[in-house]
């Protein structure tokens, strides 16, 4: 659309790897901001002021915040500046959720509805976001969008035979191993413990599990398959940025997170028709249905119970897998992109009258 694009991150502590060479040949300018995700941390009253130049500096016309603390700042800068920047925010999962801690609705709930008042677009990527977003007060001429997630590419995220029978033999595996996966960062919410314990009372020694992620629980999860005696059969490989042929590789994709806005990593495992066992949360209730068994994410019975289930039932599996791709396709980049090229477009026009009633444009 013939926009410069300005990236202002915390490029020293990332959340997810990512390739800066391709960032600057796409021709985006990066800033190193010292956002922290703690939302008490000094650094982000820093990380303010510096986006706030940020916007003064580069004339910045519009400001396109995620994730809670980047959201906080980014609509917080441009408070004030005679930019004036359009702000367009897009909540990846709020913090407080029906059933959620009392403290996230205490602490979050009125920050995120303080700053909806500077926020032009809201965008949300589950059907209860949106519904509490439309409680909110936003700019005059705001309104609350939702969107299926950032997008699956379903042409990248497709079931490959040839590439499931390469991975598996590269992942050692034999003809009768069946495989669990998961991805996502090793920590509390993602709950990987409730899975690892539940391979361990599903009592089926050919089901291994693989877990694509890296972060501060590694320890304890090596820990605990030690405990169990699941060593060999609970894998951590790290963070992996071709996870395609993983999900090809699968018979079964895990998906325990407590809190998700969404699912990113599910929807791809759908996308090449895996078959899911999800926890019951906002994120996993809106793409829910014939392809994926939910459980509670406390009870490990449930899930070993799933986990048996799926095992047995080859029949049942290929419904599922079947299934899935087909409730994927809804969740589609396609879809997304189109989505969000109408806010874009409706960010111009609103940039472009601003600037003709001011006489600058």
């Amino acid at each position: 659309m013939g926009y410069e694009v300005h990236y202002a991150s915390n490029f020293h502590n990332p959340v997810y790897k990512f390739d800066m060479g391709e960032l600057e040949r796409l021709g985006v300018r990066c800033h190193h901001v010292p956002i922290s995700k703690s939302p008490l941390s000094p650094d982000n009253f820093r990380a303010l002021r510096e986006i706030r130049e940020i916007i003064k500096s580069f004339d910045i016309k519009c400001v396109h915040c995620h994730n809670p603390m980047g959201g906080v700042t980014g609509r917080l800068a441009g408070i004030g500046t005679k930019e004036k920047p359009y702000c367009i925010y897009t909540a990846h999962g709020f913090h407080f959720y029906r059933g959620g801690q009392v403290k996230s609705w205490l602490f979050f709930y009125p920050a995120e509805r303080f700053l909806a008042r500077f926020t032009d677009r809201l965008i949300c990527i589950n059907r209860e976001d949106e519904e509490i977003a439309r409680g909110f007060h936003l700019r005059k001429g705001g309104r609350v969008i939702r969107i299926p997630g950032t997008g699956v590419d379903t042409c990248r995220f497709s079931p490959d035979s040839q590439a499931r029978a390469e991975t598996r033999k590269e992942l050692g595996l034999g003809e009768g191993d069946f495989l669990f996966l998961s991805a996502g960062e090793l920590n509390e919410n993602k709950n990987h413990e409730t899975a690892i314990k539940a391979l361990a009372c599903t009592d089926r020694k050919e089901a291994v599990y693989i877990i694509c992620g890296e972060g501060k629980k590694r320890r304890d999860l090596e820990r605990l398959t030690e405990s169990l005696g699941l060593s060999g059969r609970v894998k951590l490989p790290g963070y992996e940025r071709k996870m395609e042929k993983y999900y090809r590789a699968a018979d079964c994709f895990l998906f325990p997170s407590v809190r998700e806005g969404l699912g990113m990593a599910a929807l791809e495992a759908m996308a090449c028709g895996l078959p899911l066992i999800a926890a019951d949360n906002r994120g996993s209730r809106e793409f829910a249905g014939k392809g994926v068994i939910l459980c509670d994410p406390a009870d490990t019975g449930q899930w070993a119970s799933a986990m048996r289930e799926v095992i047995q039932k080859e029949s049942l599996r290929g419904i599922m897998g079947r299934e899935a791709r087909k409730r994927a396709e809804d969740f589609s980049r396609e879809k997304s992109e189109k989505i969000m090229r109408l806010v874009y477009e409706e960010m111009d026009r609103a940039v472009r009258g601003r600037q003709i009633k001011e006489g600058t444009g």
